[in-house]
């Protein structure tokens, strides 16, 4: 048993024998590049002084659009594509996870057999049986949910609650209009907006339109409805002041060629705007092409706005999250978010490979979470 471990961790008999763990790895080799390997790390080290982090045992891992992206490929220009999945090659997949304190120091607020959830930094992966996590990036998990919905949670309800927050959108009356809204961030984002006491308008298919007015949508608008255009519909409401929104949630559009060619921004912020005259930086997007993270990259850390005066990139902030967590299972726990599991698949290559698959497909409702252990 690896030295760091406490005895009363060893008596629960819930850290491994041997220092190493299993994990999921990026591999170009592999379908999907991604594939699951024995002892492909070292359990990480929590030392019993050390109030920054604990050590979990992960039971799920939530899979997100940049897990399956090789975090930074979706960033890049093309030509930088393979380049970058060379970079990750062997990393530990994932962000988000779900699991049960194994070690924490003493006088942490954390102790041994805690459930916690949280989001891991950059390249430290959760699709594995232990993480060494920040405790500024994790919180209690919900009490009123599994582990596998807790694992579908922190990336997308960390989103939009920092999103809502920096635009000014927490607040009773507020017009949001979300597109998107039956994918992993959209069905978190319309139901943390009704908690709020938001107006929502929601953008998604023809097919998911009843699952997303159950979650709470005010409105629901079909993209493909063939019978009429869903920015027409949406310009043609937003013709005065009172039909027109306080922020654009676009929870669709990235770099790729399926989602530029409705070309949502450009269509929605034409004048006559969808947004009010007063909503400025409130067409609010999480994902596009390489300028928009280099812009988020020149706005964070040197002050400087260089969106256009509707335009924002919303770029989350990991560190300090433990308190958007904490207030996102306030919202669980009083029945105001529920998050939805499209599907559980298990700790295996062929799982991990289906659930970027799956990803990549973007037909699944809600998330994908990996289960990698029994709680």
């Amino acid at each position: 048993t690896p030295r760091h471990v406490s005895k009363q961790c060893r008596a629960m008999g819930a850290v491994p024998r041997t220092p190493f763990m299993r994990a999921a790895v990026y591999s170009i080799a592999a379908p999907q590049n991604v594939t699951v390997v024995e002892s492909a790390a070292r359990v990480p080290a929590v030392s019993t002084r050390s109030e920054g982090h604990i050590l979990c045992r992960v039971v799920a891992a939530g899979v997100n659009p940049v897990d399956a992206k090789c975090v930074i490929a979706d960033k890049l220009p093309a030509r930088c594509v393979s380049l970058a999945r060379r970079g990750v090659e062997g990393c530990v997949v994932g962000f988000d996870f779900s699991g049960v304190v194994v070690e924490a120091a003493g006088t942490s607020s954390y102790k041994v057999g805690d459930e916690v959830y949280g989001c891991m930094p950059p390249f430290k992966g959760t699709y594995c049986e232990y993480v060494r996590a920040p405790v500024s990036q994790v919180s209690n998990k919900p009490s009123s949910i599994s582990h596998e919905e807790a694992a579908a949670l922190p990336i997308p309800i960390v989103t939009t609650i920092q999103a809502y927050r920096a635009h000014g959108c927490t607040e009773a009356g507020k017009r949001i209009l979300i597109l998107g809204a039956s994918g992993g961030v959209g069905t978190i984002a319309t139901q943390v907006a009704k908690a709020y006491g938001c107006e929502v308008t929601a953008v998604c298919s023809a097919r998911n339109a009843d699952f997303v007015t159950s979650l709470g949508a005010d409105h629901v608008i079909r993209y493909d409805d063939p019978q009429e255009d869903a920015v027409k519909v949406l310009r043609d409401g937003a013709s005065n002041e009172a039909g027109r929104f306080d922020m654009v949630f676009d929870t669709v559009s990235s770099h790729e060629g399926r989602d530029n060619d409705r070309l949502y921004m450009q269509r929605l912020t034409a004048k006559p705007s969808v947004l009010r005259e007063s909503a400025k930086h409130a067409y609010v997007t999480i994902g596009g092409p390489t300028s928009y993270w280099v812009r988020s990259i020149t706005k964070r850390f040197l002050g400087v706005n260089l969106f256009s005066s509707a335009h924002d990139h919303h770029w989350i902030r990991f560190p300090g999250c433990a308190s958007d967590l904490k207030e996102a299972a306030r919202l669980v726990d009083t029945k105001s978010v529920r998050p939805h599991v499209a599907e559980v698949v298990p700790f295996t290559s062929e799982g991990v490979q289906h659930a970027f698959a799956q990803m990549h497909s973007r037909r699944q409702r809600g998330k994908v979470v990996v289960k990698v252990a029994d709680a």
